[in-house]
């Protein structure tokens, strides 16, 4: 018998909550979702998140109680649950009635004897690819207060800590086989999982220092070719070691947040507006008792103006939201 409402089935707590909540208040899509929606984390011990859907333009209860009373992360369409008890579950697509979870082991490591508080452990998990489509895919998680790099397999029993010649990492990719990060400082590193020394990161490229104007840096994979951006934003091509200043985007857009950041193509249909960032709350020490959300928003690279979400004052209480990426 289950002991409380996270152990029930979700059918059956599909099942529930038609009864429970106000018919309209809890929305789960039954289809495959292709747009990008954004999870508003909260500190309630409720089976419930709030999301807000770009396509809609509202805000939806969705079921999920694998996330109750966890810190949420997103990468290529998976939520990763952190719980108290440093347990990790990815979750697939939970915009969707068919859900997968997979269980990773504890996140612990050897070199932090003190966890902190849970909440303040990890700030970003990224996949290499979706386990959906390949069984060779990996993990990477920037954890502690000191901004480490961590590593899982599948068929790993504990996670792996990586060599750290920097002082803090700020964001991660993975970028033509290897998982790429960058660092407070501007530095680019490469930790090639698949090579002689897969747990050791090496400097591959560094932005000059007076670029370095901007909070903290994220990195972005195109979606075509061979480069990647840094807010912001500059694309920088490792090859011949140059970097440059990009004026636009085209038609396409970058998600940034607490989640791996991506880019997808323009829909007015999505209101997916061209030429854009969309960014989230992703910095941890700036976050208050009082909440976080109040830094997201669209900024338009085009008239250099930031356009604030209709919802971001009135859900400046959740401490983090991400965004989910779409499952195509």
């Amino acid at each position: 018998m289950a002991r409380n409402w996270a152990d029930l089935s979700r059918e059956l707590l599909e099942l529930c909550s038609q009864h429970l909540c106000p018919q309209g208040l809890v929305g789960v899509p039954s289809k495959r979702s292709n747009v990008p929606w954004m999870m508003l984390e909260d500190n309630h011990e409720t089976l419930w998140h709030e999301c807000f859907c770009l396509s809609c333009q509202r805000v939806h209860r969705v079921l999920m109680p694998e996330a109750k009373g966890k810190t949420c992360f997103s990468s290529r369409g998976w939520v990763f649950t952190l719980g108290r008890d440093w347990e990790v579950y990815m979750l697939k697509n939970p915009m969707s009635r068919h859900n997968y979870i997979i269980k990773l082991p504890k996140l612990k490591f050897p070199d932090i004897e003190d966890l902190p508080h849970y909440d303040y452990f990890s700030a970003k998990f990224v996949l290499s690819a979706s386990p959906t489509t390949s069984l060779d895919y990996m993990v990477m998680v920037i954890y502690g207060r000191g901004g480490r790099l961590g590593l899982w397999k599948p068929g790993d029993k504990e996670w792996t800590a990586v060599d750290y010649p920097s002082p803090t990492y700020w964001d991660l990719v993975f970028y033509k086989g290897c998982f790429v990060a960058v660092d407070c400082e501007g530095s680019i590193l490469r930790c090639d999982v698949n090579g002689p020394t897969p747990f050791e990161t090496q400097v591959i490229f560094r932005m000059p220092r007076r670029l370095m104007n901007w909070e903290h840096p994220d990195l972005v994979q195109p979606t075509t070719g061979h480069r990647l951006l840094m807010t912001g934003v500059f694309e920088i091509d490792l090859n011949t070691q140059t970097y440059t200043e990009v004026k636009s985007l085209g038609s396409t857009s970058l998600f940034l947040g607490s989640n791996s950041s991506f880019y997808l193509e323009a829909n007015e249909e999505h209101h997916i507006k061209p030429n854009c960032i969309y960014f989230a709350d992703d910095s941890w020490p700036q976050l208050s008792e009082e909440g976080g959300g109040r830094d997201m928003g669209i900024y338009h690279i085009e008239d250099c103006t930031t356009e604030l979400y209709f919802m971001a004052m009135a859900y400046d209480h959740y401490p983090l939201p991400l965004w989910i990426e779409p499952s195509f």
